[in-house]
């Protein structure tokens, strides 16, 4: 019976998924479906689109790998089909009352219309694209250490309070050791968002923290350490040392799979720059670069 509750629920996400998405394009025009008639299987005529059985299996194929196994569900197919419909005649009710004719709709289906005709001219250049040899990768890594560099991190944890008096009253107890400090980040700490966690900051590089926050903070030395009050623009910090991480470098085998992806991109930025180049484009009017609508000013407060 769970099993069967379990499957229920799938589904029903499944539906709820595909109706959202399908409904939500529903500005694509009559042509969506006979831009793939070519040799396919009409399984229902709404109006004058066609519905392929090969609309279903794509719409199926959108789904996250754990559920590609309704593609095969009868009930699911039954399901698509269904929405399918339903965005067929919103469609071709939108084209009826002129909808399709309005500059905005125009705009927003040609945007759409490019971005899938860019997309597939990418993923075929992308299919062409020469596969970086090691050799290239490897010059690559050694020119970008850098970038495979993880800078010196600290964990620590704080309690933020309101004046210096109060700091050094929180520092008296813990030297005397009449409470631990992440009871004491818990019960006076002003710092909502990890007081809970007895004040916990996780790990952090330089860069992150308030800079006489962070300068105090990294100067600790050992695991323990409790800082003197810290004043910043949110109060009085007492800050306590959990750990430290020295920088290190990433192995070259650990960003090979980035660095491919990284130079695969730049030989397809540079045949798009070269598209442009050999495109002779020509700005006619810099004029039109005006807008179009006054925008309101902002008011006065």
């Amino acid at each position: 019976m769970s099993c069967k509750i379990t499957y229920l629920r799938t589904l029903s996400a499944l539906i709820f998924t595909l109706a959202f998405t399908l409904l939500s394009s529903c500005e694509q025009h009559d042509n969506t479906y006979e831009l793939l008639a070519t040799k396919q299987t009409p399984v229902a005529h709404v109006g004058a689109l066609t519905i392929y059985q090969e609309d279903i299996d794509a719409e199926l194929q959108t789904l996250p790998e754990h559920l590609q196994y309704l593609r095969n569900n009868t009930e699911a197919r039954q399901k698509v089909l269904e929405t399918l419909i339903r965005r067929s005649v919103l469609s071709q009710k939108a084209i009826e009352f002129g909808l399709e004719s309005d500059p905005l709709t125009r705009r927003q289906i040609k945007k759409s219309r490019d971005s899938i005709l860019i997309e597939s001219l990418r993923n075929w250049e992308t299919s062409r694209l020469t596969t970086p040899d090691d050799e290239m990768i490897q010059h690559y890594y050694e020119q970008h250490l850098g970038d495979f560099t993880i800078s010196e991190q600290i964990h620590a944890r704080h309690i933020l309070l309101s004046t210096e008096k109060e700091a050094l009253g929180i520092i008296k107890k813990l030297k005397f050791k009449k409470t631990d400090f992440a009871t004491l980040a818990a019960k006076f700490s002003l710092d909502d968002n990890n007081k809970s966690r007895g004040g916990d900051l996780n790990w952090f590089p330089r860069g992150v923290m308030d800079p006489s926050f962070e300068k105090v903070a990294f100067a600790l030395k050992n695991t323990g350490d409790v800082s003197r009050p810290v004043k910043t623009q949110y109060g009085w910090h007492i800050i306590e040392l959990l750990g430290k991480r020295p920088s290190s470098k990433q192995a070259l085998h650990e960003v090979k799979n980035e660095i491919m992806q990284i130079l695969q991109q730049q030989q397809l930025n540079a045949w798009v720059d070269q598209l442009v180049k050999e495109s002779n484009v020509k700005i006619i009017q810099p004029q039109a670069l005006e807008p179009t609508l006054q925008l309101p000013m902002d008011q006065p407060r």
